[in-house]
């Protein structure tokens, strides 16, 4: 490892060594990275200019809500014998929050028996139902549907059936689900679905519609509730809620705010991180600025946005969108998909979650030290998260990706490190497979606090895909 400077002691040596040279040779033809400053000592000091700056702002700060480290069931792979097991893997990754029944499945997930008989993806063996998720869970988050409805024409007999339908559902849902939840969505993805076949502005009339008549309804049923009731939404499309909040004719101050399927990366138009916390903003804004609450209750790395990304190549990319998240201010998030059946690559744990995945394990270290304030921050090549954990403590975490070795060095601006308290390097366990499907490997590292109140450290240099973990001190 490069070390940031290099003290040469004995300052007599040094000018023999000086006298022996040319008379001819003048300062100028001294290396340009060279620092000839003298200590107190007159010990003459040799810095090396970091290769990349990364820059932390201590100053901005936004508070970090615990609930974004949260994850979705997957009802249809996670079954209800094995939920338990499930459950308590979550647990070691300090998981904060469950989405449930999930996704899809919730559109036709039948309360009273935990079945889905009308979905054509129905599992054999059952997930886990109501009963098994409070034995395991103590805070989750709930579906309502409203694909019922959405399959038919709005105003039309079959429709308005369906909506009254729709109602009693949600008020069993909710009634089954008991006291230990916090969050209600209104449907689900509906804008990806077939919605009776219509265009994209006429499904956005029809759930707005819906989602408008079952606000009303829960308010009247629950008029003392605590959950949060959210419209769902897309999140590339921020326009779209002020199209739903000027067609909310009844029951607008109902609704708690947006839930959003963040689905993110690099390599794309529609769903690029750079875009991403812009468009969390814009989206609750626009349904309603004053009340601002956000559940992104469906994300992860995808595949196709982020050149195919997986295992450890993926974990890389986890500390970004958490930073974003932070940032955008958002109350609670949902990781999809929770197990590596889903989507081979991007699962936290295995198929029977005896495992945990670089996914789950970047998700766990970051849900245990990535609390109190998230601070703002400035990548360069590498990408850079940040939090005030207090006033005396900042925890850092750096992702080398598939960035080339450098020495990196973080700048703090608006706080003096005293000292470097821990540093971590998670690392692929195969550097000539990156994406296998195995653990990261946590090792020891090493970083130095040079003159410019910056932590200098190398990156990359054994291979690509490492990501430090870095606890500061100081005021």
């Amino acid at each position: 490892m490069k070390a940031p400077f290099v003290k040469i002691v004995n300052t007599l040596v040094f000018i023999c060594i000086l006298a022996s040279c040319s008379t001819n040779e003048t300062e100028e033809s001294i290396d340009p990275i060279i620092n000839d400053e003298t200590d107190e000592t007159d010990e003459i000091i040799v810095e090396v200019v970091p290769d990349v700056i990364l820059t932390v702002n201590a100053a901005e700060k936004t508070a970090i809500h615990p609930e974004i480290f949260g994850v979705n069931n997957d009802w249809k792979q996670v079954s209800n014998t094995s939920f338990p097991s499930f459950a308590n893997t979550l647990n070691t990754i300090d998981y904060s929050i469950m989405r449930y029944p999930g996704g899809w499945e919730s559109e036709f997930y039948e309360w009273d028996s935990n079945t889905t008989p009308s979905w054509n993806s129905a599992p054999e063996n059952p997930g886990a139902s109501v009963s098994s998720l409070k034995a395991n869970v103590s805070n989750y988050s709930i579906v309502i549907p409203t694909a019922a409805a959405m399959d038919k024409v709005l105003g039309s007999e079959q429709f308005n059936t369906a909506l009254q339908e729709l109602k009693l559902t949600a008020e069993k849902a909710i009634n089954y689900a008991g006291d230990q939840f916090g969050i209600v969505e209104i449907g689900n993805e509906w804008w990806l679905q077939w919605g009776g076949g219509v265009d994209r502005a006429a499904k956005l009339s029809k759930y707005t519609q819906i989602a408008m008549n079952l606000a009303s309804h829960l308010d009247e049923k629950f008029p003392n509730r605590k959950f949060k009731l959210l419209v769902n939404g897309d999140y590339t499309k921020p326009e779209e809620f002020l199209t739903m909040k000027e067609q909310f004719t009844k029951a607008y101050q109902v609704i708690d705010g947006v839930a959003l399927h963040t689905y993110t990366g690099y390599q794309t138009d529609t769903h690029n991180i750079s875009d991403l916390e812009s468009r969390i903003n814009a989206c609750a804004n626009n349904f309603n600025a004053e009340k601002h609450y956000v559940y992104l209750s469906e994300w992860m790395p995808s595949r196709d946005y982020n050149n195919r990304a997986l295992y450890m190549e993926a974990a890389n990319i986890i500390p970004d969108i958490i930073q974003i998240y932070a940032r955008a201010n958002a109350d609670a998030a949902a990781f999809w998909p929770p197990i590596n059946s889903s989507i081979p690559g991007l699962g936290l744990t295995n198929w029977n979650y005896s495992t945990v995945f670089p996914v789950g394990q970047i998700f766990g270290e970051l849900s245990r030290s990535f609390k109190g304030h998230v601070l703002k921050t400035t990548a360069n090549k590498f990408h850079v998260a940040a939090a005030l954990n207090d006033s005396e403590t900042i925890v850092v975490f750096v992702t080398g990706g598939n960035q080339e070795a450098a020495l990196a060095a973080i700048k703090i601006e608006n706080f003096t490190i005293t000292s470097i308290e821990n540093v971590e390097r998670f690392v692929p366990d195969d550097y000539l497979d990156t994406s296998k499907a195995a653990s990261y490997k946590t090792e020891e590292a090493t970083a130095e606090i040079n003159k410019n109140n910056e932590v200098v450290f190398d990156i990359n240099k054994e291979g690509k895909y490492q990501i430090y973990k870095i606890i500061l001190k100081g005021y």
